[in-house]
């Protein structure tokens, strides 16, 4: 008989903190380019290409991130938890997946009015989204931004948890690696 897992592997512990890390850093650039520096400044626009190249950087990983979540079991929901911590554990981890899906994407295409390819930093481009018009672009831009907020309140809500179970060392902590009960 195969023992229940009860942690995530360590290779979706490493995709997890490092799209937690360049999150950080898409909050912070994104802060920075848009509400520090003035339009046209040659700083708003190095921190810009700092902000698409991590998004880049982002997109792969949580395709990755997903890749292994597909591949590998991810551990069941502890059983001894009430049935709403549950859901709501469930229905939180989706929606920070589908914002970590829509919110890069939706960058990009802010980006894609031009076509080809959007510049990075270190000379690195990533394929533009194919057809995307000004008007397009606009509302991808909106919605990216809009969509930044309620993620950010999801992974407030997602830290709150955490902690929580973390300081009551109940059935639910210490399952995201380096962590233990």
């Amino acid at each position: 008989m195969q023992k229940p897992l009860h942690r995530y592997s360590t290779l979706a512990a490493f995709w997890h903190w490092l799209a937690a890390a360049l999150v950080i850093g898409q909050f912070t650039t994104g802060w920075l380019f848009h509400k520090v520096y003035e339009k046209g400044t040659p700083e708003r626009a190095d921190w810009f290409e700092w902000h698409k190249t991590l998004g880049a950087a982002l997109i792969l990983v949580v395709l990755f991130r997903l890749l292994t979540r597909f591949f590998t079991t991810a551990p069941k929901q502890p059983e001894r938890l009430p049935a709403w911590e549950r859901l709501a554990g469930g229905i939180s981890h989706f929606l920070l997946y589908v914002f970590m899906v829509a919110i890069p994407l939706g960058g990009l295409m802010a980006v894609s009015d031009k076509g080809g390819m959007v510049g990075l930093k270190f000379g690195l481009a990533f394929p533009a989204v194919p057809g995307v018009t000004e008007a397009v672009a606009d509302w991808a831009g909106d919605a990216h931004e809009t969509y930044v907020w309620a993620f950010a309140a999801l992974l407030g809500v997602h830290l709150l948890a955490a902690v929580y179970h973390q300081s009551r060392r109940d059935a639910a902590a210490g399952r995201m690696p380096p962590f233990k009960r």
